[in-house]
């Protein structure tokens, strides 16, 4: 039928962002975030100084690298987590919240 989409579920990773201050020079510090298996760092620009993509087999995997490896980490001045929701994607590209 024209108009619907099948519904794909993609991998089913765990998946959470953190937001971080750091004390002192952000690029130094998203270079050891990044020697963490399943993270992606990222330098930003404003309130905060880097974005962190964390991604793990399930949750309580997820967070166990938040709290023991990333949070651990004596630069970091704050932190905001936030965890992933599931989501869907329809086959025909367009992104279906349904889980919200």
């Amino acid at each position: 039928m024209q108009g619907q989409c099948e519904i794909v579920y993609p991998h089913q990773m765990a998946t959470a962002h953190v937001i971080i201050k750091c004390r002192s020079d952000s690029k130094d510090l998203v270079e050891q975030l990044r020697m963490i298996p399943g993270v992606k760092a990222y330098r930003t620009v404003g309130a905060y100084d880097i974005l962190v993509k964390v991604e793990a087999a399930d949750y309580q995997s997820l967070k166990k690298v938040i709290r023991w490896k990333i949070s651990k980490i004596d630069q970091i001045s704050s932190s905001i987590t936030l965890m992933c929701m599931g989501r869907s994607l329809c086959a025909c590209g367009d992104v279906n919240e349904e889980t919200r």
